[in-house]
């Protein structure tokens, strides 16, 4: 029993490693978008030398570090998801906030960890300050200001390396760099001009031929070595999809003053403590045991395989063309979470598995790199679902459809597509940077 429940855990660890990819994936853009680092349109060539992508990523690594303050004026714009954002679920999303992760302009000064960003947009002034212990919010519309500290066990770290980490972020670039091989190309190209500053701009460009992400290209400083702009590209638009960057920009020393924030006099003031949710904690954890240094993943599961763990697996019958089946992964239920080692999870982990209930969830992967398409299923209960179609039915984004007769929601963005719908008791989960056409396709013929 505990030979299978070891091989159970591997196979989670395996999901969370995926997920947290995809997760991570878009942390990154929306911090970019958030940070507030524009478009600023090209003003010429710049005279830089030639540079490889190692020789450029090498400098990034071992350089960058040496620019301990940055500030300027920003702009991003976003264009992912129309007027309606994501986050807007449930409508507790300050308009302030809305505001910066549409399209907006402001300024932002950042310095040792610490950070504030000013946007104004047409839902008011929106004003965020991060000092590395607590972060502020303003929002004119409510006139509300929120402080936000980590729990107790938390740990909030400065954005600043040492020269030591410096070190091993050049190593952890090289290898990056062979990972990325498979799936993506980067290449050095368009030299040009950024907020009068001469750039190099760094192309990332997927290999896969159904993705339906284009490139993210990322301008960097020629002579800092820093991040001025980054766009991100649908594939077959010469038009960014989001960006962010730098409109003017300087390195003087700021004040340390930027970075407190006293809430103004008659503002509604607020403290939340921040918690990590147990399935991120149990995601971004410290390694479980028996893992170990050396990497072990789980193995893959056949279908057949993977139904005798989730009898009520529901497969597709039939998949696009460059869209093969990669594998399956099920979690471990409640119970078999239960009879693990007590040193095998995490309080977090296990706090999640318990969540899931007794019926384990299970993912199946189809096609490569970033055209993989995702699709997870889990037993859910028909008040489950009622609270979840309530909540995805406030995003303006979010289109009512069908699937195999079943009502459906399909979030359709330039850059991916979501489905999901509940099939005998079961919800799916249908996700990837692809064209819609091709989620709908395996969403419709799962059986």
């Amino acid at each position: 029993m505990r030979a299978t429940g070891a091989t159970e855990l591997k196979e989670l660890r395996e999901i969370r490693r995926r997920t947290l990819t995809i997760v991570v994936a878009g942390a990154v853009i929306v911090a970019v978008l958030i940070v507030g680092v524009v478009t600023a349109a090209a003003q010429g060539p710049s005279s830089l030398p030639p540079i490889t992508v190692s020789q450029l990523l090498q400098n990034v690594a071992t350089k960058a570090h040496g620019t301990t303050a940055i500030s300027g004026d920003v702009a991003w714009t976003n264009d992912l998801l129309g007027s309606s954002s994501l986050l807007s679920l449930g409508n507790q999303t300050p308009a302030g906030l809305s505001s910066l992760l549409s399209s907006g302009s402001g300024r932002i000064w950042a310095q040792n960890g610490k950070v504030r960003l000013e946007s104004q947009g047409q839902n008011g002034d929106f004003v965020v300050v991060g000092n590395g212990a607590t972060v502020w919010t303003w929002d004119s519309m409510t006139t509300t200001a929120t402080q936000y500290t980590p729990a107790t066990g938390m740990r909030v770290r400065g954005t600043s390396p040492s020269p030591g980490a410096n070190v091993n972020l050049a190593t952890a670039i090289g290898k990056l760099i062979t990972r990325l091989a498979p799936t993506a190309r980067l290449s050095v190209g368009g030299q040009t001009t950024v907020a009068g500053r001469p750039v190099y701009t760094l192309t990332f460009t997927p290999t896969s031929a159904i993705t339906a992400l284009g490139s993210v290209q990322v301008a960097i400083d020629g002579r800092r070595w820093v991040p001025l702009r980054v766009q991100v590209f649908a594939r077959g638009d010469s038009t960014a999809v989001m960006s962010a960057g730098f409109k003017t920009v300087s390195f003087g020393k700021l004040s340390g003053s930027l970075f407190t924030f006293t809430p103004p006099s008659g503002a509604t003031v607020v403290h939340k403590t921040v918690k990590a949710p147990a399935g991120i904690a149990a995601a971004t954890g410290s390694r479980v045991r028996g893992v170990g240094a050396a990497g072990v993943r789980a193995k893959p599961l056949t279908l057949a395989q993977a139904r005798v763990r989730a009898p009520f697996l529901l497969q597709p019958t039939s998949t696009p063309a460059g869209v093969a089946f990669r594998g399956a992964f099920v979690t471990p239920s409640a119970s078999a979470a239960a009879k693990a080692p007590a040193t095998a999870l995490t309080p977090a982990q296990r706090s999640m598995l318990t969540a899931l209930g007794e019926h384990p969830a299970a993912a199946l992967v189809y096609g490569t790199g970033f055209g993989s398409v995702v699709v997870v299923e889990a037993k859910t209960t028909p008040a489950q679902d009622a609270q979840l179609q309530q909540r995805l039915g406030s995003v303006s984004a979010i289109g009512q459809t069908t699937v195999n007769g079943a009502p459906a929601v399909r979030l359709q963005t330039p850059l991916g597509a979501v489905v999901t719908f509940r099939q005998g008791g079961v919800r799916v989960v249908a996700a990837g940077l692809v064209p819609v056409s091709v989620v709908n396709q395996i969403a419709g013929s799962l059986r």
